[in-house]
This record gives structure tokens, C-alpha cells and sequence, in this order.
């Protein structure tokens, strides 16, 4: 037990030292150039995950222009000559409600 008139703070650890100002800019620049490689990797492995998707969509690509066109002429077909298309449209929708309520009756017979 330190004596009375003994200094309070001599008997304790002497404080560490905090890095000097080149040592923790030395230490911050190493973190950062690893956390550049880490982001480097990472972009290689997204980029070969992807390449199946790549590839997928550029066989796609390739056939835009003829959807496209096939596209206007269906939709010019449905706006020169729509009778066709909405006689399919209302009895797609009378199927639709005739199934709905077939489902509503079931339900209502538990």
C-alpha cells in the first residue's frame, strides 16, 4: 500500500501511447489498399457469376429488332381489326368470373 503522502498517480501503469500521426496514416492506407483488393476480387466473382446472364440476354438481344417488329404488327392488327381480339377478351373474362364463382360456392357448402 502506497504511503500517505505518496503521489496517487506514480503506482499506476503508465498510459500507452497513442499511435503517432504517421504510423495511424500508415495503418488507414493499409486498410484502405486492402479494402480495394477486397472490392477487386469481389467484382471478378460478380462478374463470372453473371456471365450465364450475360450470355442469356445477348441471344435475346439478338432477336429484338424481329419482336419488335412482329410486336407493331400485332398491335396494328388489334387496332385496324379488334373483333376478333375482344370476342377472345369477353369470353376470357366470363371464364374468369364463372371459375370465381364456382370457388365462392365451394366455399360457402364447408
Amino acid at each position: 500500500m502506497p504511503a500517505k503522502n505518496a503521489d496517487p498517480v506514480a503506482h499506476r501503469q503508465p498510459a500507452r501511447r497513442s499511435p503517432s500521426r504517421a504510423a495511424r496514416k500508415r495503418e488507414l492506407l493499409e486498410q484502405l489498399e486492402q479494402q480495394r483488393i477486397d472490392i477487386m476480387v469481389e467484382g471478378l466473382r460478380l462478374e463470372r457469376a453473371a456471365e450465364p446472364l450475360d450470355r442469356g440476354w445477348q441471344k435475346i438481344a439478338r432477336y429484338k429488332t424481329p419482336l419488335m417488329l412482329a410486336g407493331s404488327g400485332l398491335a396494328y392488327r388489334v387496332v385496324r381489326k379488334s373483333g376478333p381480339f375482344v370476342r377472345i377478351g369477353r369470353r376470357a373474362l366470363a371464364a374468369y368470373m364463372l371459375v370465381r364463382n364456382i370457388k365462392r360456392l365451394g366455399r360457402l357448402r364447408r
